[in-house]
């Protein structure tokens, strides 16, 4: 069986479902967004969590501002990624409003370098952007790997989002990709079956290209 190069496995994924969002009506957006966020926010993992580390939400993504706007009315901390310069990491800022975001990296928002850093994520739940997931939790993201490293570490429950459509029953994934623990979609919520997220990692490659996603 030859081997499958990765790189174009994934890029051509990526290439399918970015044709699959382009081609939804902004309706059909609204309606999709409306009911996983309902379906997300009816979860115990959510309402248990103390901190909802979260992207901030951009064209053809799963909408999450509102999910932002919710958690801080349900008083919970709210944090979002900002990439370290000149690395493939990123740390997680904690943020009060929408003001307290700036143009980042790849024109993502992002935190304010001087907030504080989320610290503690024993008690939080990550919200993770993807291009596509599959039934086992794992994820096509922008290539970047930055969610990869930053999820490795994280003490708290990882919660993958997407529409149903972007959804596969198995994908081809790395050595080092990390799956979620939940799935929600327009759909359905699926728990996922994972293995240990922290991990021993290579070192991490200073100044690749790839977006933070």
């Amino acid at each position: 069986m030859p081997k499958i190069d990765l790189r174009e496995y994934k890029k051509e994924i990526r290439s399918q479902m970015r044709r699959i969002r382009r081609e939804m009506s902004p309706q059909t957006v609204q309606e999709k967004n409306d009911r996983i966020y309902k379906r997300l926010i009816a979860t115990q993992q959510y309402r248990r969590a103390k901190t909802v580390v979260v992207y901030v939400s951009k064209e053809l993504e799963v909408d999450t501002r509102r999910l932002m706007e919710h958690a801080w009315a349900d008083g919970k901390q709210v944090a979002a990624p900002r990439c370290v310069e000149n690395t493939r990491l990123m740390k997680m800022h904690l943020i009060g409003s929408m003001e307290d975001l700036e143009e980042g990296a790849y024109g993502i928002l992002e935190p304010y370098s001087n907030l504080p850093v989320l610290e503690d994520t024993t008690n939080a739940i990550c919200i993770v952007p993807a291009f596509c997931n599959d039934y086992r939790g794992y994820r096509v993201g922008y290539g970047g790997g930055y969610y990869d490293r930053y999820l490795s570490t994280f003490q708290g429950v990882k919660i993958g989002v997407n529409y149903s459509d972007c959804v596969r029953p198995k994908l081809i994934g790395g050595r080092y990709d990390v799956p979620v623990d939940l799935l929600v979609t327009d759909r359905y919520l699926r728990r996922c079956t994972t293995r240990p997220s922290v991990r021993h990692r290579k070192p991490v490659r200073q100044g690749t290209k790839g977006d933070a996603r």
